[in-house]
C-alpha cells in the first residue's frame, strides 16, 4: 500500500529536523517535541520503524541507514505498482 504524500512529507520534515541539528548517532541524540499533529505520528512512526532511536534518556537521534532503508524500500513499493497500473492498463487496452 502507498503512504498517502502528506505522510511522507511529515516523515521527510522529521527525518530532516534530526539532520539539520546533526542528531545522527546515540552521541548527538536531541530531546523533540512535535509542534504539529502530522509530525507527531511522523515522529511515532519513524520511531516504530527504527529510523529514530533513543539514548534511553529522553533523547532521539536519527539512525541514517535505516531512514535510507525505508526511503529505497518506499521508492521500491511505489515503482512496483506504477508497473502495475500500466500492466493493468495495457491489457485493458489490448482487450
Amino acid at each position: 500500500m502507498a503512504a498517502p504524500a502528506v505522510r511522507v512529507i511529515a516523515e521527510r520534515k522529521v527525518a530532516q529536523h534530526f539532520i539539520t541539528a546533526g542528531a545522527t548517532s546515540i552521541a548527538d541524540a536531541i530531546g523533540y517535541t512535535p509542534t504539529r499533529l502530522g509530525h507527531a505520528r511522523a515522529f511515532e512512526r519513524l520511531k516504530g520503524a527504527d529510523v529514530l532511536k533513543t539514548d534511553g534518556r529522553g533523547h532521539w537521534y536519527l539512525d541514517e541507514a535505516q531512514w535510507q532503508r525505508r526511503r529505497s524500500s518506499r521508492r521500491a513499493r511505489v515503482v512496483l505498482t506504477m508497473l502495475a497500473v500500466a500492466a493493468a492498463g495495457a491489457f485493458a487496452a489490448l482487450r
